[in-house]
């Protein structure tokens, strides 16, 4: 393919704008070693950015020649707003998006088991905001397939949601983006988490009502030309169970492996309207532990699987599992170990998700607009 002079000047703008928000702070210099271009090339680009808004000079740093100090860019937080929603099973969060993948949570309501229900609350939501903000991108984190180029739900298997258009029930005048929960989270820990920067092949599994993954290969993350690359939680790990998955299969992974398997399996008590509330009350029992240490076995077994298929050299675990102590992971670690490929596992590290209080894969649909702004970039 061939391109064109005024393409090239296109496409080195989106470089630079991605090569700031991936190495922020940073001055032209280091833009123009990154990426090879001139430093007029760089100063002419990085002034449009600053002219446009994208871009900001924070301050200076050291010196690269003598009696010169070297200006540092950043991105202007504020450029671009995302109205971001992470779809749970029983509960969905929302929050306003900013242009350097960080989130301001804004509340949180009961997921409607109707498609046309839910996207009329988010419409709501949307409007409430639009009063006051400049909405530029929504942005949606769902827990099943999605095509997106469509944005069409082909299936949330837990909130039995099949082949559901998103414009079709929710317009309104800005882009709207959508992917799964799982490769959102993936993007998010690859967007902040510094042992991520140098690595090219991660999984991200997140355990909930079901169970996702995200898989990052080559230093992208992989959807498949379908759209249902990373499906591990319905993998099926025992051929002789007669346990029905929401996907329609039996012994599915996620059968084993979800917060609802070890709610079940804990011969107590437990307050709360819905699994996640539940789970939360789980965490505190003092005689939770051999549920827990079950469960960890149990996840481990899927990523046995995983590691042995695809060789990461990171795996994280996010989801409401993510804070289950030290303990837990080491279980699944040892497991792990003792079960997949020796060689697969030589350099393997697994690892809770960096992020507490706000959901990964919000965060990550704060990075899938970001990233959808800086390739509109012109």
């Amino acid at each position: 393919m061939k391109y064109n002079s005024p393409w090239i000047k296109v496409l080195n703008k989106r470089n630079i704008l991605k090569v700031i928000h991936e190495n922020r702070p940073i001055s032209r210099s280091e833009i123009s070693s990154i990426t090879g271009l001139t430093a007029s090339s760089v100063t002419r680009i990085t002034k449009e950015l600053i002219d446009e808004g994208y871009v900001r000079e924070i301050g200076t740093v050291g010196k690269n020649s003598p009696g010169r100090r070297r200006i540092l860019l950043d991105v202007r937080n504020d450029a671009f707003l995302s109205l971001v929603f992470d779809v749970g099973v029983n509960v969905t969060t929302y929050g306003l998006g900013y242009f350097d993948g960080t989130v301001v949570l804004g509340g949180s309501f009961e997921t409607p088991k109707d498609p046309a229900k839910f996207f009329a609350k988010v419409r709501e939501i949307f409007d409430k905001y639009s009063v006051d903000k400049n909405i530029n991108r929504v942005s949606f984190s769902i827990p099943g397939m999605v095509n997106m180029e469509e944005n069409r739900i082909l299936m949330a298997p837990n909130l039995r949601w099949q082949d559901v258009s998103i414009p079709a029930l929710f317009e309104v005048d800005v882009p709207i983006l959508a992917d799964n929960e799982a490769n959102l989270s993936m993007m998010a820990e690859k967007y902040h988490s510094e042992d991520l920067k140098e690595v090219r092949e991660a999984v991200f599994i997140v355990v909930r009502e079901g169970v996702g993954t995200g898989v990052l290969l080559d230093g992208k993350v992989y959807r498949g030309p379908s759209y249902t690359a990373g499906e591990a939680g319905h993998m099926t790990i025992d051929i002789h169970s007669d346990r029905h998955c929401h996907c329609s299969n039996t012994g599915c992974w996620e059968l084993y492996s979800s917060i609802n398997w070890a709610i079940e399996h804990y011969e107590g008590q437990l307050e709360g309207k819905n699994a996640i509330e539940k789970f939360s009350a789980l965490k505190k029992k003092s005689d939770s532990r051999r549920v827990f240490e079950r469960l960890a076995e149990n996840i481990a077994v899927g990523i046995v699987n995983i590691v042995n298929i695809l060789n990461p050299k990171l795996v994280i675990l996010g989801g409401e599992v993510q804070d289950l102590g030290e303990y837990f992971y080491k279980i699944v670690e040892e497991e792990v170990k003792k079960r997949a490929l020796r060689d697969a596992v030589k350099d393997l590290r697994i690892r809770p998700s960096v992020f507490g209080t706000i959901s990964s894969n919000l965060v990550g649909a704060a990075v899938l607009a970001v990233e959808d702004i800086i390739e509109k970039v012109v």
